[in-house]
């Protein structure tokens, strides 16, 4: 006797994935002109998918190495749109305001959020510490909303080059921080005995390795992909889509191999690739295609953070996980952005975006799973939940007034 509608776990998660597919093709063109972005739609279609299924699998500690894989693929392609959308990369101006936001700001955060989740949160010194590291980068994924122009468009906006800038770089400068974090764990919190291998190694020496290899990488492929393709014709039959998977993996697993921090060497190939590829206009869909990668892992990622949500609905009233979130996002980031900003020449409007707009997020997401694969941190639930709890916020507040901003931006923010 044949049985029917009883698909197996592979069909249904294929049937899934189509479906994420078809949310990432409509959605972003649905909003393009509303006052609201594709991740929260993705939020709370997750939450609403969960509540007509009654879907209760959903723990993040259980499947830590999907999520971590899962989320790296995201940062990374992110990464490498934020690299290509930098047109001038190795120009000061480029990174003047980035540069305050990131070894000020970042900085600051850190060491906010560390005393908030050990003081308020109750953590450990060693999970406060995480919670620091992993809740400090922008985020290049949501970032987007107010990045600066795709390639070959022009855009004379100071916040947003500062936030492209910020977002493509910091994702690789929180890795230090977080063995930072893991060391505290792993070798205990007399730091007398171990810090010095840490300066040199997880911050001097693997922060280097991605930022050479990355440059390396970036002009190898510029100019063996040049060198066959001569010729306007040939090289229009080069696929873009295969040549931008070429960009992220190759930098990214040579830089691993060799013990670097990877996210830094492809947002680093991919603005040496920028530099090099300013004239050329059929190159621009290496940005496109990128695009479209990270539009179905948003999706992807989201509607399983709002069905997280909704099973979990009691971690966002918890008062301290609330306040904190709310803190992190409505508090900390604007005001250590501020503090960076000062004396900066800029306007207040371009102060504020810069400010206000260090979205947490994706990136979150991977030095999570990462730290809790690495080590046995104490409370990890809790940490889960802050962190889940934050990224929420973020990706509704920010996603909510970004288009208001970006409205106003011919206005108030332009290059003179």
């Amino acid at each position: 006797m044949p049985h029917y509608f009883k698909p197996d776990n592979y069909t249904l998660i294929l049937l899934l994935a189509g479906g994420i597919a078809l949310l990432a093709a409509v959605v972003p063109t649905m909003l393009r002109k509303r006052y609201i972005s594709a991740p929260i739609v993705y939020l709370f279609i997750g939450a609403a998918g969960f509540f007509m299924f009654n879907y209760d699998d959903v723990h993040p500690l259980e499947h830590l190495g999907e999520i971590q894989h899962v989320s790296e693929f995201v940062v990374l392609v992110a990464l490498a749109n934020a690299g290509l959308r930098i047109k001038e990369p190795f120009k000061w101006s480029s990174w003047k305001y980035a540069v305050r936001l990131l070894v000020i700001t970042m900085p600051l955060t850190i060491i906010v959020a560390a005393v908030l989740g050990w003081q308020f949160m109750g953590f450990a010194p060693a999970t406060a510490m995480l919670f620091g590291a992993l809740i400090s980068p922008t985020d290049p994924v949501l970032a987007s909303e107010l990045q600066t122009s795709a390639p070959g468009k022009d855009d004379r906006s100071q916040s947003k080059l500062g936030l492209t800038a910020e977002a493509g770089i910091n994702d690789g400068l929180a890795f230090p921080f977080t063995w930072l974090a893991i060391a505290l764990v792993t070798k205990g919190n007399d730091y007398k005995e171990w810090i010095g291998i840490w300066l040199l190694h997880d911050v001097l020496i693997k922060m280097a390795l991605g930022v050479g290899i990355g440059l390396l990488t970036g002009w190898g492929l510029y100019k063996i992909i040049f060198s066959i393709s001569n010729k306007e014709d040939t090289l229009g039959r080069i696929s873009r889509g295969i040549l931008a998977l070429a960009l992220i993996l190759l930098p990214y697993a040579l830089c691993e191999v060799t013990g670097g921090y990877g996210f830094l060497a492809v947002f680093f190939a991919a603005c040496m690739f920028s530099r090099y590829e300013k004239g050329q206009k059929h190159m621009h869909s290496l940005h496109d295609f990128n695009e479209e990668l990270e539009a179905f892992a948003v999706a992807a990622i989201f509607v399983t953070i709002g069905i997280f949500i909704a099973l979990h609905y009691h971690l966002l009233l918890n008062f301290n996980i609330l306040a904190t979130a709310l803190i992190m996002v409505l508090v900390v980031r604007p005001l250590t952005g501020w503090i960076a900003l000062a004396g900066s020449g800029l306007n207040n409007f371009q102060k504020f975006v810069l400010s206000f707009y260090g979205m947490r997020g994706i990136g979150s997401l991977f030095y999570l799973a990462f730290a809790l694969q690495q080590a046995d941190f104490d409370q990890p639930k809790k940490l889960v939940a802050v962190t889940t709890a934050t990224i929420f916020f973020s990706v509704l507040i920010h996603g909510i007034s970004a288009r208001h901003v970006q409205k106003r931006i011919k206005k108030y923010d332009f290059n003179e």
